[in-house]
């Protein structure tokens, strides 16, 4: 499968460095512009700087191998990181590269701030989309307004309920056509965990919710001309921010499993529940995607009779490869508190 980006920290080759160095050089006029003129300090002024800058540098490259997105990181003598500047280059705005860095980086992280300065609006929103809030506001010696936001893990338990008509309380209620009644007896020991991105790699729109009620519009991306007719459902959606859709209710069978087989049984749709990721294969979850993902395995488990959790990729090896390398099985047993089962 062709890997569509890469994260990583830089390289401290040559060309790395100068690309490295350009792109600040780019990013920074932008957002010079940005604040009408303002003489924003830069990190570097030659690849040199870059090289033994004591910040942490992580990059972000496309299939091409062009490089698109900078972040750099420094740590308070508590641990805790504070992210310096996030830099995508003016071409590619709108891609998502920002939120790529910042879920690399704050994947192992239980805490960080950033400072920017309050009208570098794009900055700010892609910051909160995040996960950060706004912490303290103030002003530079020289009177540029500033914004310091924060961000914290939260492990905090998240109540959720099952209600009689099968739908969970908290969670977005979208109704799918794209079910039937299970089979009888129509119990549901698995839980079977996909990721999905539409359009590819992009996140935070409409396209898992129109594809789902097959209101997909064909021509509003080339990869929907391709999708659109298909007739496909799950039971849940879990949002890169841990928001929670369903779009089936439990005791009904959704369409996501096609063909596959858990423990010596086929046609897992006929015996699972399923939940998507918003994500994909080549980079990390986000931690309120864990959050909620275990909640909602706790309510499964207690009202639903789940008693394991499987990857598409390990009922239908070979065929697919989601949740993929970046899912952290280890990680969701802790939230559970228990051992999960072998999933394949």
């Amino acid at each position: 499968m062709p890997v569509p980006f890469c994260v990583s920290p830089l390289p401290h080759d040559a060309a790395n460095l100068a690309a490295a160095l350009a792109l600040h050089d780019a990013a920074h006029a932008l957002e010079v512009g940005w604040l009408d003129g303002y003489r924003l300090p830069r990190l570097w002024r030659s690849a040199d700087d870059v090289k033994t800058s004591p910040l942490q540098i992580l990059a972000a490259w496309d299939e091409a191998g062009t490089l698109c997105g900078l972040l750099t990181l420094g740590r308070y003598k508590d641990g805790r990181a504070e992210i310096a500047r996030t830099l995508v280059h003016p071409q590619r705005l709108g891609e998502g590269w920002a939120g790529r860095l910042l879920s690399f980086a704050l994947q192992h992280e239980q805490g960080a701030t950033v400072m920017t300065a309050a009208a570098n609006r794009a900055a700010v929103r892609c910051y909160q989309k995040a996960g950060f809030v706004e912490s303290k506001r103030f002003a530079a010696p020289d009177g540029l307004p500033l914004l310091r936001l924060s961000w914290a893990r939260d492990d905090s338990p998240l109540p959720l309920s099952l209600g009689d008509d099968g739908w969970v309380g908290e969670a977005q209620r979208i109704p799918s056509p794209n079910c039937d009644d299970y089979p009888a007896p129509a119990a549901t020991p698995l839980l079977v965990v996909h990721n999905i991105s539409l359009p590819p790699y992009r996140y935070g729109g409409s396209g898992v919710a129109e594809l789902f009620t097959n209101t997909l519009d064909p021509a509003a991306h080339p990869f929907y001309a391709e999708i659109a007719p298909l007739r496909v459902s799950c039971h849940f959606f879990i949002r890169r921010d841990g928001s929670l859709l369903q779009f089936v209710p439990v005791h009904r069978r959704a369409w996501h499993a096609g063909a596959s087989q858990w423990q010596g049984r086929q046609r897992c749709n006929d015996f699972a529940l399923g939940v998507e990721l918003e994500g994909c294969d080549f980079e990390p979850f986000a931690h309120a995607q864990y959050r909620t993902l275990a909640a909602l395995a706790q309510l499964l488990q207690a009202q639903c009779g789940v008693q394991a959790i499987s990857g598409h990729e390990h009922i239908a090896p070979g065929r697919k490869t989601d949740p993929g390398p970046y899912f952290d099985w280890p990680r969701l047993s802790a939230a559970l508190g228990r051992s999960l089962p072998d999933p394949a």
